[in-house]
C-alpha cells in the first residue's frame, strides 16, 4: 500500500463493511434481489443510517450507510450513471480543506 493510502484510507472500515455484507446476505437475501429491483431503497436506507449515527454516534451506522451507498452504485436505478467530474462539477465541501486554505493564504 502506498504512503498516501496508509494515512488516508481505512482497511478496517472495509473489513467491517465486508463482514456486514456477508451477514446481510443470510439475513436479507442476495443484494441483487433487494437493490437491483428497487425492493429496498438503498439511498433512503443509507440516509436512515446517517441519521442514526447523528443521534447515537455509533460509527457502525456509518459502515452500514457506506454499504447501502455501495449497493446503490452497484445496482443503479434507471437514468442513474457514473460520470467523473472535475472541480467545476464537484459539490464541494462543508468547511475549508487545508490545501485550499493554503492556496488562498487564509490564516487559521
Amino acid at each position: 500500500m502506498n504512503d498516501i493510502l496508509k494515512s488516508e484510507y481505512s482497511e478496517q472500515f472495509d473489513k467491517e463493511r465486508k463482514a456486514r455484507i456477508e451477514t446481510s446476505y443470510y439475513k436479507y437475501g442476495p443484494a441483487r434481489d433487494n437493490f437491483a429491483t428497487g425492493r429496498v431503497d438503498a439511498l433512503a436506507t443509507a440516509e436512515l443510517c446517517i441519521e442514526a449515527f447523528k443521534k447515537d454516534k455509533n460509527t457502525e451506522h456509518l459502515v452500514d450507510a457506506a454499504n447501502y451507498l455501495m449497493f446503490r452504485y452497484k445496482y443503479p436505478m434507471p437514468d442513474e450513471f457514473f460520470k467523473p467530474t472535475d472541480s467545476n462539477g464537484s459539490v464541494g465541501t462543508v468547511g475549508t480543506p487545508i490545501n485550499l486554505e493554503k492556496r488562498l493564504g487564509v490564516n487559521a
